[in-house]
C-alpha cells in the first residue's frame, strides 16, 4: 500500500499534498495558541514544498518538527512582533528554510504567521529585513 500512495504521488508530481499540510498547520497552530499565533500556508507554499529542486523531499514530520523547535525557541519573541515583520525560519538539522511574515487579518485577536515558501538549501542567505531564526 505504500508503494502504490508513493507511486501515486510520485505520478502525481505531489508528494505532501493539501491535507498533509493541512495536519501540518492543524499541529503548528495547537503548539503556537498558547502565545497567540495562527499558522498559515500560501498556495505558493504547497507548490514549493514538492519542488524537486529541494533535492530529498521535505516530509511533513520534518515541518512539524521545525514549527516545534521555532515554538520553543521563538515563540515569545514571535508574538511580540509587530504586523508587517518578516523572519527566516531555519532548521540547521535538514536545511530547511521557511521564510514566515507576521500579520493580523482583523478576524481575530491572533497574530497570523504565514509561511510564504519553503526550501532546502544549505547557507540560504536572508536580508537584514528578514533575520534567520536557526532551530
Amino acid at each position: 500500500m505504500k508503494d502504490i500512495r508513493r507511486f501515486i504521488r510520485e505520478t502525481l508530481n505531489e508528494f505532501v499534498t493539501p491535507r498533509d499540510l493541512k495536519g501540518v498547520e492543524d499541529y503548528a497552530d495547537d503548539i503556537f495558541k498558547d502565545v497567540n499565533i495562527d499558522v498559515e500556508f500560501t498556495r505558493h507554499f504547497l507548490d514549493r514544498v514538492n519542488d524537486p529542486r529541494n533535492g530529498e523531499e521535505i516530509t511533513p514530520e520534518e515541518l512539524k518538527w521545525l514549527y516545534k523547535k521555532a515554538r520553543t525557541k521563538y515563540g515569545e519573541m514571535l508574538s511580540q512582533l509587530k504586523p508587517g515583520n518578516e523572519r527566516v525560519v531555519n532548521d540547521t538539522t535538514t536545511d530547511i528554510n521557511v521564510p514566515v511574515a507576521i500579520g493580523w487579518d482583523g478576524k481575530s485577536p491572533d497574530l497570523d504567521m504565514t509561511a510564504k515558501t519553503v526550501m532546502r538549501k544549505k547557507n540560504f542567505l536572508t536580508t537584514p529585513q528578514s533575520p534567520k531564526l536557526k532551530v
